[in-house]
């Protein structure tokens, strides 16, 4: 059984907010009982995971998991577009962190809810996945956000919400739901799985592929 894994930082190991080594990886745990291919991209949004879509498909796996959307669908204060551009030049880049202290970012982010892909494009990248690889596609849902994630950025829930509802109508059955993680299994960022996530969602994951073993 050769299982593809296209995800953002989510797949990999990390030192911040805490230690995850990568042998505790959900990625790794499932490569100890199937033959894995893993593309795993920090910070990556949708395009840049679609872009290797040639190499990949390549492997021909008999199943692929995506773990993809929250780089995508987070409430930011700049686009993608304007980050690139203070961040080409350097005067701009110390206009930027002298300027824009943390409570004005703060409000940028809240009332300009940008995002790094519009809504109508990251389900086009969602139904090109989709089209590629068919039947053979399972999509984890992107990790419902705590109060406290909410707080610390106002509108991720209804984004992270909307986004889900954008790949389940694509992927329909073939949607890994996440919605029962609890604080107790994600790192102190609210984002990132600790040890104790990855775990259940390796034991989520291999569930699927055994009963699809079980039914080939």
């Amino acid at each position: 059984m050769k299982i593809l894994i296209i995800t953002d930082s989510l797949g990999l190991p990390r030192d911040f907010p805490e230690k995850l080594n990568y042998n505790e990886t959900w990625v790794y745990l499932l490569s100890n009982h199937f033959e894995v291919h893993q593309l795993s991209f920090g910070g990556a949004t949708i395009d840049v995971l679609f872009s290797q879509l040639g190499y990949l498909k390549l492997f021909n796996p008999d199943l692929v998991f995506i773990q993809s959307g929250i780089v995508d669908c987070t409430p930011r204060a700049l686009s993608k577009f304007e980050n690139k551009l203070i961040n080409r030049f350097s005067i701009l880049k110390w206009l930027f962190n002298k300027l824009l202290k943390k409570d004005i970012l703060f409000k940028l982010r809240k009332y300009r809810n940008l995002k790094y892909t519009l809504p109508f494009i990251f389900s086009g990248y969602v139904n090109k996945f989709n089209a590629e690889f068919k039947n053979k596609l399972f999509w984890i849902e992107i990790i419902p956000p705590t109060d406290f994630y909410e707080n610390k950025i106002p509108g991720i829930k209804k984004n992270v919400i909307y986004f889900n509802e954008l790949i389940s109508n694509v992927v329909g059955n073939n949607f890994v739901s996440t919605n029962d993680f609890s604080t107790d299994e994600l790192m102190s960022d609210h984002i990132h799985l600790n040890t104790q996530g990855n775990f259940k969602l390796f034991e989520r994951i291999k569930t699927i592929v055994v009963n699809h073993e079980n039914h080939s």
